[in-house]
Parts: C-alpha cells; structure tokens; sequence
C-alpha cells in the first residue's frame, strides 16, 4: 500500500550512465562498486537509482540514469563519481516485487498520490533491497508537494454580488448523463535492473 515518508538527507556517491536502461542500470552498478572498492569506500545503505529522463519522450539511447550509492560525508569525488548530498524531502513510496509488478506499481502509485492531493515534484528513484540471487525486490520513491486551492477559486457562490434578472421560464428537466471516468495515468515501466549486493 502506498505511503508518505521523510526520505532522509544523506550522501552518496553519484555516477550518471546513459543509454536503455535494460544496460544502462547494470553498467552502472558494476562501475560505482568497482570505484568503491578501488577507493576504499564502504556503502552505508542499498543501491538506487534516479530516472530523470521520461522514456515516453527521449529517445532509449540518450536515456539517463544516475547510480547512487550512500557513503561517509568525508568520502571524495574522483573520476566521474560525485559525491553529493540528497533527501530531506517527503516520498510517496511504494514496493515492488518481481519485473512484472514495476508497470503496476508505478501507475499505482502516481493514481494514490495524484488523489491524496498530492503532486509528483521531483524524479522518481528506486532503491533496491534484494540480492542478486533473490526476485527483484525494490522500493519506488516520488518526491511530492501538496496540491493547494486558491482562495478565489473555493470562494462560495452566495458571496459574489448577483445582477438583477428578468423573470426566467423555469428550466427544461434534464437526465444527468454519467460523468467520464477519469483518465488513467501512464507510466512506462523501467526495464529489470540486474542488482548488486553492498560491497566493501
């Protein structure tokens, strides 16, 4: 079931691959555990991923996607590995299981916080909890902002002034015709990505 978090500040080494992310998510995970332990670096957490790119729109060979894994605050950037600070924003998150549920999970997802009130302000990531021999198990967050109402849009009708009008004949009885169901969100799921473990 969906649900709102803190999604907390920490730092993390950062590495940005392009290309479908069938190869890209696996190339970049062997690179930024390959710079871990060439640096000494210990992962503090699970492996994530960001997706700023929408694959409805940019082209599979240019798609982004940034690797990012937690570390020590002290750690240092070299190479084409970052080392940055993120989180201190509310999540709307949600679980996976296995590569047939990511489609579902997403639009699932996207519909609840969309009617909570909430709206999707930031890139969706992912943060992978389950082992390579185990099924795909990973954890959806999307970064949201509270939908707000201006005042003058809820304002009651009976407070706007009302011109005079002439006697009007009374209205032609309608059969109230069922409101459209609303559209479905789409979102194009991710292809698997191959899981690394944490590693010294």
């Amino acid at each position: 079931m969906p649900e709102l978090k803190l999604f907390p500040k920490m730092h993390v080494a950062s590495l940005t691959v392009i290309g479908p992310f069938e190869q890209a998510i696996p190339r970049g995970m062997d690179q930024i555990f390959a710079w871990c332990r060439a640096n000494q670096v210990e992962p503090l957490g699970a492996p994530m991923a960001f997706y700023p790119d929408d694959p409805e729109i940019v082209p599979q060979q240019k798609l982004r996607t940034e690797i990012c894994v937690p570390v020590a605050p002290t750690t240092q950037a070299s190479g084409d590995v970052q080392v940055k600070e993120i989180g201190g924003y509310t999540v709307a998150v949600s679980g996976y299981r296995g590569a047939q549920e990511i489609e579902p999970a997403y639009g699932e997802l996207y519909a609840w916080l969309h009617a909570q009130g909430y709206h999707d302000a930031g890139v969706p990531m992912e943060t992978y909890l389950s082992q390579p021999a185990a099924e795909l198990q990973a954890e959806i967050a999307i970064p949201v902002v509270k939908l707000t109402v201006p005042s003058a849009i809820i304002q009651p009708a009976m407070d706007k002034p009302q011109a005079e009008k002439s006697v009007q004949k009374p209205a032609k009885p309608t059969t109230k015709k069922p409101g459209k169901k609303p559209k479905k969100i789409k979102k194009i799921a991710r292809p698997t990505p191959k899981n690394k473990p944490m590693k010294k």
